[in-house]
C-alpha cells in the first residue's frame, strides 16, 4: 500500500480502538450526562472513521465490504427499521430519539457504518484479539471504579446501593459487565498469549462478576448463571476427547445448581434479608415480575394493532398509554420501553423487524457451529464455540428483562463484525470495481467525503450538543438574571433537533417557577409562558396521540390557574389513555376547579373501580364526592379502608371544610391526633375549624395546645386568642 493508504488505515484503526473507551465518557455540561457524552463520542468517532474508510475502500479493494449471512442480516434489519420509522407514529422522534436514550434511526445508521468499518479494517484475528483485550482492560478499570463506589469513595449516581459506574444506570452497567465476562473467557480460551496475561484476564473476570453482582440487576444475574450453565452443558454433552473437560463442566453445572438452590432455600434467612443486593437476587419470581408481565401484555396489544411495521422507534409510550393496565398504578407512569428487547422490536418494527433482529442471533449461531472461516485462521474449538454460545444466551436472558443501550449495541455489533470478518467472502462486483489511485480523482473524492463528514458532524452532533448545553444553562441560575435564562431557552427551542420534547418539558417546568416568582417582571413571565406553550404545541403537532404531551400541557395550564385552557388538552389526554388513573385525576381536578362536580365524580368513580386498592384513587374519588354532596358515598369509601392516612388526608379534610362539614373535619382531625398527638399544625387546623363552627371556647383550647407544642407560635397564637375573646374574627 502507498503511504497515503497506510495513513488512512491507521487513522481508521486508531478510531476503532477508541470505541472501547466510549463507556468512560461522562459529560457534566450536557443534559443526561451519562448518556449524551457517550452517544456523541461514538457518533463523531464513527463518522470520522467511516469517511476515512470510504476513501480507503475506493483506493484499496482489500478493505471493501464482504458478504456473509450476518452482512445480509444486519442490512435487512436496519432496512426494515428504516421503513418502520418512516411510517412511525412520530417519525421525527423515531429518527432522532431523545437525550435520555440517544437511539432512534440515527444510532442504527451509525452502528451500520461502524459494522462496515470495523469488519473491514480489523481484517486479521490478531487485530480482534487486541481490540477485545482493550475492551476487557476498560471493563477491568470500571470494575475497580465500581469497587470504589461500593467503598463510598465515588458517588453512586442513581442513589442507593446499586453500582452504576460511569453509566448512571445499574442495569446498563450490569449488561456491560455481563458481556465482558464471556468475552474475557473467550480470550482466555482462544488468545494464544503468555500465562501472566491469562491470569490478568482471570483477574478481570473476578472484577466483572463482582461488579455485576453489586449492580443487583436480577436479569443480568440470571443471564450470568444461565450462560455459564449453557457453556457447561454444551461441553459436558459434546466434548469427546477430554475427560477432564467433561468432568469440569459437570462440576460447574452442579455448583451452579447448588448456588441457585441455596439462594432459594435461604431466601428468608437474616443473612439474605439484611443484604439489599442478595435480597434482590433472592426475590426473583413470577410475582416479582408482575409489572413486567403487565407491560408485556400492553405491548402484545400494541403489536396486534400494528403487526406489520409496528409503531416506529420511540413509539412504545403511545402503546403504554393506549393499552394502560390500571393495575400498574404503583409503577412508573411513563414507560417508553417494554423492558424486553423482543417486545421492543415488535413494537418498533413489527413482526418483520423482530424476525430480522432474531436473524442476527441465528446468523451468529449458524456461522459459529457450521461456518468455514475464510480469514485463514483456525476453526473455533468446542470450548470456544460453547463460550460464545453462552455469551449469546446470557445476552438474550439479560435483554429479556431489560433493553439495549448504546454501549450494549456497540458490544453486540462488535461481536457480529468479528464473526462476519472470519466468515465473510468478497463481493465479486466490488472487487472488480476500479480503484481510485490518481491524485486528482482522490482529491475530488476526498473533498466530497470531507464535506459530507463535516456536515454530518455538525447536523447530527454539534447542533444537538449546543441544545443540550444551552438547556443546562437555561436550568441553572445565571449571573445576569432570569433574562439570560430566557435567552438560553430561546436558543434551544429555535433548533429543531434531538431532544425537542425534553426541551419543551423543561421549559414548562422552569416557567412555573418563573411565573410564581414575585421579583420577575410581567413581560418576562409572559415571554416564558409563550415560549413554553409554543414549544409544547409544536410537539403535540408532531405527535397528536401522545398522552404525555397533553398531560404536560394541561397540567402546566392548571398550575397557572388557566382551567378553561387546560380542559381540552386534558380531555384529549383522557381520550388517548382512558384507563390511566393519573389522567383522570388531572382532568377531574380541572372539572372541580370549574365547578363541574358531577363530571369529576363520574370520572373518578371509573378510576377508583378500575383499581380499588389504589389509595390515591380512593382519596381523590372521596374528595370529588364531598364536593358533589354525595356524603353517603364518602362514608362508604372511607369506612372501607383501615388506612388512617387516607381517611385523614389533607385533601379530604379541606373538601369537608370547603363544604362547611365542620363536624366531619373535627372528627378527622381528632383521628389524626390519635396517631400524632404532638403535631401543632393539626391543633391549629382544629382551632380554625372550631372557630368556623362557632365554638370559640374549643378554638381557644386548641390554640393553647398549639402554643404549648410550638413555643415560637406563642405571639401569633395569643393574638388569635385575644381576638376570639374580644368577639372579633382573627
Amino acid at each position: 500500500m502507498k503511504s497515503a493508504d497506510q495513513l488512512l488505515l491507521w487513522v481508521v484503526r486508531i478510531g476503532v480502538f477508541l470505541i472501547p473507551f466510549v463507556p468512560l465518557v461522562v459529560s457534566a455540561s450536557m443534559f443526561f450526562p451519562f448518556i449524551t457524552g457517550k452517544g456523541f463520542a461514538f457518533r463523531i468517532i464513527t463518522e470520522i472513521i467511516f469517511g476515512c474508510w470510504l476513501l480507503l475502500a475506493l483506493r484499496e479493494p482489500l478493505f471493501r465490504p464482504k458478504k456473509s449471512p450476518l452482512f445480509w442480516a444486519v442490512v435487512t434489519f436496519i432496512g426494515i427499521v428504516f421503513v418502520a420509522d418512516l411510517f412511525a407514529i412520530n417519525p421525527f422522534k423515531a429518527f432522532w430519539s431523545n437525550f435520555e436514550r440517544m437511539e432512534g434511526f440515527v444510532i442504527l445508521a451509525h452502528l451500520l457504518a461502524y459494522f462496515l468499518v470495523v469488519s473491514s479494517v480489523l481484517n486479521a484475528e490478531k487485530w480482534w484479539y487486541r481490540f477485545f483485550a482493550t475492551s476487557v482492560g476498560v471493563s477491568a478499570f470500571l470494575g475497580i471504579y465500581g469497587i470504589l463506589q461500593l467503598a463510598g469513595k465515588i458517588v453512586i449516581n442513581q442513589g442507593g446501593v446499586r453500582l452504576d459506574g460511569t453509566f448512571g444506570n445499574a442495569a446498563y452497567f450490569a449488561g456491560y459487565m455481563l458481556f465482558h465476562v464471556f468475552l474475557t473467557l473467550f480470550l482466555i480460551a482462544r488468545h494464544k498469549t503468555s500465562i501472566p496475561v491469562k491470569w490478568m484476564y482471570g483477574g478481570a473476570i473476578v472484577l466483572q462478576i463482582f461488579t455485576l453482582i453489586f449492580t443487583a440487576t436480577r436479569g443480568s444475574g440470571l443471564g450470568l448463571i444461565c450462560g455459564l450453565f449453557l457453556i457447561s452443558l454444551l461441553v459436558a454433552v459434546l466434548e469427546r476427547q477430554s475427560k477432564s473437560l467433561r468432568t469440569g463442566a459437570g462440576v460447574l453445572m452442579i455448583l451452579l445448581a447448588l448456588l441457585v438452590g441455596g439462594m432459594y432455600t435461604a431466601r428468608t434467612s437474616d443473612f439474605i434479608r439484611k443484604n439489599q443486593t442478595l435480597t434482590r437476587f433472592a426475590s426473583i419470581s413470577v410475582e416479582a415480575a408482575g409489572p413486567r408481565l403487565m407491560v408485556w401484555g400492553m405491548a402484545w396489544q400494541g403489536f396486534k394493532e400494528n403487526p406489520l411495521l409496528g409503531w416506529g422507534q420511540e413509539g412504545f409510550n403511545n402503546v403504554f398509554n393506549k393499552y394502560y393496565n390500571p393495575n400498574m398504578w404503583a409503577q412508573e407512569q411513563w414507560f417508553d420501553r417494554t423492558h424486553n428487547i423482543f417486545f421492543d422490536w415488535l413494537i418498533s418494527a413489527g413482526l418483520p423487524g423482530l424476525l430480522a433482529y432474531l436473524s442476527l442471533f441465528y446468523g451468529l449461531i449458524w456461522l459459529l457451529w457450521k461456518g468455514n472461516p475464510t480469514d485463514g485462521g483456525e476453526s473455533f474449538s468446542l470450548v470456544e464455540k460453547s463460550i460464545l454460545t453462552g455469551l449469546l444466551g446470557a445476552y438474550v436472558i439479560h435483554n429479556f428483562f431489560v433493553f439495549d443501550n448504546l454501549v450494549s449495541y456497540i458490544l453486540f455489533f462488535s461481536l457480529i463484525a468479528f464473526m462476519h470478518t472470519r466468515f465473510g467472502r468478497p463481493f465479486s462486483f466490488l472487487e472488480k470495481r476500479p480503484v481510485v489511485k490518481d491524485e486528482d480523482t482522490t482529491a475530488i473524492a476526498g473533498s466530497v467525503i470531507l464535506i459530507a463528514v463535516v456536515f454530518a458532524i455538525y447536523a447530527l452532533n454539534v447542533r444537538p450538543i449546543s441544545v443540550s448545553r444551552n438547556l443546562i444553562e437555561g436550568l441553572r441560575p445565571q449571573a445576569k438574571g432570569i433574562t439570560e435564562n430566557l435567552a438560553f431557552y430561546r436558543k434551544v427551542i429555535a433548533k429543531e433537533t434531538l431532544g425537542t420534547q425534553e426541551v419543551a418539558e423543561q421549559t414548562m417546568q422552569s416557567t412555573i417557577t418563573v411565573v410564581s416568582a414575585p421579583a420577575v417582571s410581567e413581560d418576562i413571565k409572559k415571554e416564558f409562558l409563550n415560549l413554553a406553550v409554543l414549544a409544547m404545541n409544536r410537539e403535540i403537532a408532531r405527535a397528536p396521540t401522545d398522552t404525555r404531551l397533553y398531560m404536560f400541557m394541561g397540567g402546566f395550564l392548571n398550575r397557572l390557574g388557566k382551567y378553561a385552557e387546560a380542559l381540552p388538552y386534558l380531555e384529549k389526554a383522557h381520550q388517548t389513555s382512558p384507563a390511566k388513573q393519573t389522567t383522570s385525576f388531572e382532568l377531574a381536578s380541572t372539572y372541580l376547579s370549574m365547578g363541574e362536580n358531577t363530571k369529576a365524580l363520574t370520572l373518578l368513580k371509573q378510576a377508583f373501580e378500575s383499581a380499588p386498592e389504589f389509595s390515591s384513587a380512593r382519596r381523590t374519588y372521596a374528595v370529588s364526592a364531598i364536593y358533589a354532596g354525595e356524603l353517603t358515598l364518602v362514608d362508604t369509601l372511607l369506612s372501607s379502608t383501615t388506612d388512617v392516612s387516607v381517611r385523614t388526608d389533607e385533601s379530604i379534610v379541606k373538601a369537608y371544610y370547603d363544604t362547611k362539614q365542620y363536624p366531619k373535619v373535627i372528627a378527622l382531625l381528632k383521628l389524626r391526633l390519635e396517631t400524632d398527638p404532638s403535631n401543632p399544625q393539626t391543633h391549629i387546623s382544629l382551632a380554625a375549624t372550631y372557630f368556623a363552627s362557632g365554638n370559640r371556647n374549643e378554638a381557644i383550647k386548641a390554640l393553647k395546645k398549639a402554643i404549648e407544642l410550638k413555643p415560637d407560635f406563642k405571639a401569633q397564637g395569643e393574638h388569635y386568642i385575644n381576638e376570639i375573646k374580644a368577639g372579633r374574627n382573627p
